[in-house]
């Protein structure tokens, strides 16, 4: 079964947007944060294949490993980092953005991720409940990614 991903979410951080921006360098450094990666694999510049544990519910024999390849860009101003699918990387193909912008608190960044997934086993009497189920798996460990982001922020700017 194929099921369709679609998340934007944001969280603000309360430094200003000069001390969010390396991250957007430090792309396995930041990627290393999201929760459930298994594998982080570098194949050419700025190119990488992900591998994540198990998403979603072995009992309910809802569950997929997901693997894609995405190649990365950082946009002009540097203040994002987008992403496009590698072809033929996986059983997955994720595209998105991650952008930092100038808040009153300080600096917003905002995740979006959009795509689908592959042969995902799900069993005939579950095939209505599934995609909103994993989408929910996956709102989940964006959201949990995004305040991990934060936290080594502002751990590594207190540290100064």
């Amino acid at each position: 079964m194929k099921v369709d991903i679609e998340i934007e979410r944001s969280i603000t951080v309360a430094l200003p947007p000069e001390k969010v921006r390396p991250l957007l360098d430090d792309i396995e450094g930041t990627v290393s944060r999201f929760p459930k990666l298994k594998k982080l694999t570098r194949v050419a510049k700025d190119q990488y294949v992900w591998e994540l544990s198990t998403i979603g519910s072995r009992m309910a024999r809802i569950a997929h490993d997901v693997t894609y390849g995405a190649r990365y860009q950082r946009s002009a101003d540097g203040n994002e980092l987008s992403w496009k699918p590698l072809p033929n990387k996986g059983n997955a193909s994720i595209a998105g953005a991650f952008r930092v912008v100038e808040h009153k608190a300080g600096s917003e960044i905002r995740f979006k991720v959009h795509g689908e997934l592959r042969d995902v086993p799900v069993p005939l009497i579950y095939r209505l409940v599934a995609p909103p189920f994993i989408q929910g798996k996956f709102i989940h460990l964006v959201e949990t990614f995004l305040e991990r982001t934060r936290d080594a922020l502002l751990d590594k700017n207190a540290a100064r």
